[in-house]
This record gives C-alpha cells, structure tokens and sequence, in this order.
C-alpha cells in the first residue's frame, strides 16, 4: 500500500457522544452495540488514515460498560486520552424497536448520561489546553444539543479559544429536533456554532426541517452558511452527492450508483469522515467531497453503521494510491 506522508502532521478531535445500544424486540433477546454520529465518524477516519489516531473527546462513567466501550474505540485505532471519567454517572441508552413492518423506531435514556457532564467537569479545560495544538476539532448539533444552556454556552467559548489558536473547527448540524426546545432555540445556538466553523459538512433535508422549508437548493443554504463566515461549506444531497461552495466557487461530486441500499444509517457520518480523511491527505474540497460519497456508498449497502473492516480497507487502499 502507497503511503501518505502528509496525514502524519494533522492531529484530529471530535467531540460527542456514545451510547449504548439495544436492539430487538422489547422484553426478549436484544443485542448490545454502542453508537453515536461521532463515533461512527472516528471510527471510519481512524481506517481511512491508518496511523492518524484521531483523539475522541467525550465523558463516560466508571463502569463495566464504559471500560468496554473504551477498549473498542482503542481496538479500531481511535486515541481515547481525552475521554473523561465523570464519577456517579453511566453512558447513554437507546433501543431500536422494528415493527412487523420493518419500521424502525428509537427510544432513549440519556438525560443523565455522562457526556453530558463534558463541560462540567473539572479535568475540561485542561482538554482544552490540549487540543490547542491539534490541526482540526470535528463536532455535530448532537454535540451541542445535549449539553444544558451553561454547558452550551462554556462549549462554544473552548471552540473560540480553539479557533484563535488555529485549529480549525469542523461541524456537522445533524438536526434532531427532539434534542431541543425548539425549532428556535436549534437555530439560535447553531448559528453560533456556525459562526465559529471553518467546514459545515450539512445534510440538505436537516436544513430544510430546521428551517421549516422544504426542498431549499443547495446553493441557497451553502449561501446562508457563507453569511454566518463558514468558507467551506458542503451540502450532501443523499444519492445525487453533494455540493460544496468555497470561496465564490462551487461544484457538484457525483454520488455513486448503488443499487441495493440495505440500511442508510450513518451514511452522513461515513461521508464526513471520508471528506476529513481526504482533508488529512491534503486533497481538494472536490475530492475530499468524492471521497466522502464513496464511503457512504459503500456503508449503505450494509446493515448498521458500521461495515466489516474489510469492506473500508478497499476505500482505504484506493485513497492511498
């Protein structure tokens, strides 16, 4: 395999949360996993750039549970230095149910999850200190949205202080409206988190429901991102690709013809982490954008969000050619 010598001098954070994970039918057999957006994209961007360790930034408890789901994240290459230990508190809880229709629905136990005491704790802003000298911090709305309004608020000041040290901040919105007060209150706090990125890697359908429109061209939110100082800023338009917008020019990168799509669960998270990838490589927004549709491509035709580790070395080893 070809190296890439340039990944070696970017160092990587994101910041979110893991849960743990149940799936089958309540009060039978259910199987345990963990996931979360973030997750799925550190774990991806950890087998794109073999070496890179990206540092994932979050709380977890003290228990059984936390101990394996760290022992994971390190198993896939991913630097858990930065995930801190919050006494007295365990890690989130969602169980997916299917209906005899195949219908999927979420049900969740994560008000007193451990990520959610992040900013609280007291070993925080010496993470902050630390990722000062990272290259780039990645988070999404998810990140932001569990957090209290305090909690928010001490969030974005560590991604201002980041920001005038140089890392450059990238965001993905992932809008769930059922993580805030309102549609409002969503679009209040994540403008401000606009305000302070440098990449918003957003999802066409996720501005349309923060907004409260329908079907917006990807060139008319790429513009409203621009407005907020956002300069790179790419819209993933689900099968027809994405768009991305810097600097007054702009493009198209062609989705990938997939004609049995089994599950689209993390299909923005692969796609951003098959972009920073490609950004650790020192590609082009057009192929970091060509390289985050070839991974989602791929994820979608497996069930789950994350695919065989054999199934991504095949992408791993085409970028590094």
């Amino acid at each position: 395999m070809a190296s890439t010598p340039k990944f070696q001098q970017k160092k990587i954070a994101i910041i979110g949360e893991c849960m743990i994970e149940l799936s089958g039918q309540p009060f039978s057999t259910q199987e345990q996993n963990f996931g979360g957006d973030t997750l799925n994209t550190a774990v991806y961007l950890s087998r794109l750039v073999p070496g890179l360790a990206p540092s994932y930034v979050t709380g977890l408890g003290q228990d059984t549970y936390s101990r394996q789901m760290v022992s994971a994240w390190q198993s896939e290459g991913i630097d858990t230095s930065m995930v801190i230990e919050v006494n007295g508190k365990l890690p989130g809880m969602y169980a997916i149910e299917i209906d005899p229709q195949g219908e999927r629905s979420f049900h969740y136990w994560r008000n007193e999850s451990a990520a959610r005491q992040l900013c609280q704790h007291r070993d925080f802003p010496s993470v902050v200190e630390t990722l000062k000298a990272f290259d780039l911090v990645y988070l999404s709305g998810i990140s932001l949205a569990i957090l209290s309004d305090q909690d928010k608020r001490s969030l974005l000041l560590a991604l201002e202080q980041l920001k005038q040290s140089g890392v450059r901040i990238a965001v993905d919105s992932n809008y769930r409206p059922r993580l805030w007060r309102s549609g409002s209150d969503a679009c209040e706090w994540l403008g401000k988190l606009y305000q302070l990125s440098d990449i918003a890697l957003v999802t066409a359908e996720d501005e349309d429901l923060l907004l409260g429109m329908k079907n917006s061209p990807a060139g008319i939110i790429a513009k409203r991102l621009h407005s907020m100082g956002v300069k790179q800023v790419v819209v993933k338009l689900g099968s027809e690709g994405a768009m991305w917008s810097l600097y007054g020019l702009n493009g198209i990168a062609a989705g990938n013809k997939v004609d049995n799509v089994v599950d689209t669960t993390a299909a923005g998270d692969s796609f951003n982490a098959g972009f920073l990838a490609a950004w650790c490589m020192g590609m082009e927004i057009d192929e970091c954008c060509h390289w985050g549709n070839k991974l989602a491509a791929r994820v979608i035709q497996h069930k789950g969000a994350i695919i065989p580790l054999d199934q991504t070395r095949y992408i791993t080893e085409l970028m590094s050619i």
